[in-house]
């Protein structure tokens, strides 16, 4: 035990072997490590690329089965004769109400400016 422990003490307080300091060039990782991160990162666009691609064709699908789901049941409303005039009376109110609202809100002065007619002026 005592011979482990002296040859632990031994390295632990020894110098360099050559006693030269470090330099970029002997330490830098050269052009193993040059190729090794480009693969790395090459790796990785490709990997972004495929997960957009990915997500863009299922957010697609969704759409699309949304639209046929809608489809659907305007068919289902059509054919059972269950559509009545109240619920198309109701949407154009809501969406002529809508139009009013942005109309308001459109305005190219910019903020704080105010026209002449505005009557919180």
């Amino acid at each position: 035990m005592t011979d482990l422990s002296s040859i632990a003490f031994e390295v632990v307080l020894a110098g360099p072997s050559d006693g030269t300091d470090f330099s970029p060039a002997t330490v830098s990782p050269g052009l193993p490590g040059f190729i090794a991160m480009f693969l790395l990162a090459a790796a990785l666009v490709g990997l972004a690329v495929d997960m957009t691609r990915r997500i863009r064709r299922l957010q697609a699908q969704e759409r699309v089965a949304e639209r046929h789901r809608l489809e659907a049941e305007e068919q289902e409303l059509a054919g059972s004769g269950e559509h009545d005039a109240d619920a198309d009376a109701d949407a154009d109110a809501d969406a002529d109400a809508d139009a009013v609202v942005s109309d308001e809100g459109d305005s190219d002065a910019g903020p704080g400016s105010r026209s002449p007619e505005d009557p919180r002026a």
